[in-house]
């Protein structure tokens, strides 16, 4: 009869003297000293603590006896009382939190940016990130690249059970490595969000709007160093900087056999047409090839350079390069 009462606040001689209690129904301290083979005076303490923790009874003198208390009705109590305490813990954290916040304006430099250093100590601060993310973890990843890929499956598994939004944006050289291709493959498989980029300028992971995580060296595990960055102006920063590699990025999606190909959401007569375009041909020639008008084409191009945010038509070239179109 192992059970495991740790959890509910039995130590393992505890726990073994009240379930051999269970099984004989009730014993005198010395008859429990006996089949514990422990001094008659720690067996005391033993019995002393059960009592308090509710556990077990005692029978008044004389002949004085140590009865159990049903398990099902002390631990049911228990476990009620243990989540009584743990939500009031809940209420004070986010009343902490919240008084922290207030005082944000007010604290220094050193409290605001924390410096990492050591592989060990980065890893940690990333692991430390994840747990943070409550609504979205946004990530860059960007050389060198880790293998496996900077969030392991069973972390994001965990983080998409409990509801949260993970959007993740790699090089286009992060795929060209199998390894790493096969690691966003099963993340995309997990449901995270992931996008491609034909640059990305540094590796970032963000959770939520609370916390940053900022590699600075990345030349070997002893040299590693990076910046935890609080709520303040450069964490707004960071976070406006993943949106805009973001919004310019391709998405990505699972092919038939399980691989991963960015989808560019053009049609392949507008890609057809860009091609055209980038290899310098005029908007008459481009209308030849593709037999419509040149105003067709000019109204074409309008709108790709309105899909591109684009204000030139060498900057639709660029965008088209940038979002995988060509």
């Amino acid at each position: 009869m192992a059970i495991m009462l740790g959890p509910v606040g039995l130590s393992r001689p505890e726990e073994s003297a009240y379930l051999l209690l269970l099984q004989q129904g009730s014993a005198s301290a010395d008859e429990l000293a006996a089949s514990l083979a422990l001094p008659a005076g720690r067996v005391r303490r033993i019995v002393k603590a059960l009592r308090c923790k509710g556990f077990v009874h005692q029978t008044p003198p004389p002949g004085e006896r140590v009865v159990p208390v049903a398990p099902d009705m002390i631990v049911d109590h228990l476990i009620r009382r243990r989540h009584d305490e743990l939500e009031a813990v809940r209420v004070a954290a986010h009343r902490l939190a919240e008084e922290a916040r207030g005082r944000e304006g007010s604290r220094r430099t050193g409290e605001l940016i924390e410096i990492v250093t050591g592989g060990e100590a980065v890893g940690q601060a990333f692991d430390r990130l994840q747990r943070g993310a409550h609504r979205e973890l946004r990530v860059l990843v960007a050389p060198p690249y880790a293998v496996p890929k900077d969030v392991n499956e069973s972390q994001l598994d965990r983080l998409l059970a409990q509801g949260v939004v993970c959007r993740a944006v790699y090089g286009t050289l992060a795929l060209d490595d199998p390894a790493i291709a096969a690691g966003v493959a099963a993340c995309v498989r997990a449901g995270e969000q992931a996008r491609l980029a034909h640059r990305v300028p540094i590796k970032l992971a963000l959770a939520d709007e609370s916390l940053a995580l900022l590699p600075l060296a990345w030349s070997d595990a002893a040299h590693r160093t990076a910046l935890l960055v609080h709520p303040c102006g450069l964490l707004d920063a960071l976070s406006a900087l993943f949106e805009t590699v973001w919004s310019h990025a391709v998405p990505l999606a699972l092919t038939q056999d399980e691989g991963i190909r960015p989808v560019s959401g053009l049609p392949d007569e507008d890609r057809y047409l860009l091609s055209l375009l980038v290899s310098g041909l005029t908007d008459e020639a481009v209308a030849a090839r593709l037999g419509v008008s040149r105003r067709t084409v000019v109204r074409r191009v309008t709108h790709l350079m309105d899909l591109a945010d684009a204000r030139s038509r060498l900057q639709l070239g660029w965008q088209a390069h940038e979002r995988g179109w060509l």
